[in-house]
């Protein structure tokens, strides 16, 4: 049964959906794991951010994040949101076509707060390194999806692995 679904998943008339499909389900995890580390274990990230900013030269960076549970319950509802955005678009691509300009948005923003963020504070290059991957990230969004939903107008759902949910 799973070696018929991957056949049909690999030779569906759609590569563009498919390739979707991976790159989402990478990406829902992507938010959906480090969200929920946020709040049960906040100090994951701190440190996973200052060693990408000392590898890349930057100052210690010394701000106790973990200890900020406003922002870090902020930023784990944020995670938590690209995550469910990702996972519904994953089910029916179609019907939620509308939640891939706030998913960008988000994204975008966020990878723009983060620019800002290194520009005030030039010693903490670990900022640009957020704001290159969250672009990057935006960019995906709309490299995969855009691509999915122009490829999959003239196919029927039943011909689409995995079937859209209603």
């Amino acid at each position: 049964m799973v070696i018929r679904w991957l056949q049909g998943f690999w030779r569906q008339p759609s590569p563009a959906y498919r390739n979707f499909q991976m790159v989402f389900t990478i990406l829902t995890l992507n938010f959906v794991l480090p969200a929920l580390s946020y709040v049960v274990a906040p100090a994951i990230v701190g440190e996973q951010f200052s060693q990408v900013n000392a590898l890349l030269g930057g100052d210690p960076y010394l701000f106790p994040e973990a200890e900020s549970r406003l922002w870090r319950y902020l930023g784990a509802a944020n995670v938590m949101s690209l995550g469910l955005m990702c996972f519904l678009l994953q089910l029916n691509l179609r019907r939620f076509q509308a939640v891939l300009w706030p998913l960008v948005f988000l994204k975008g923003y966020n990878a723009f707060l983060f620019l800002g963020g290194f520009v005030g504070t030039p010693q903490y290059p670990g900022f640009l390194a957020v704001a290159v991957l969250d672009l990057a990230t935006a960019g995906l969004f709309l490299l995969f999806g855009l691509s999915a939903l122009r490829q999959i107008r003239g196919v029927s759902d039943e011909d689409l692995v995995p079937r859209p949910r209603s």
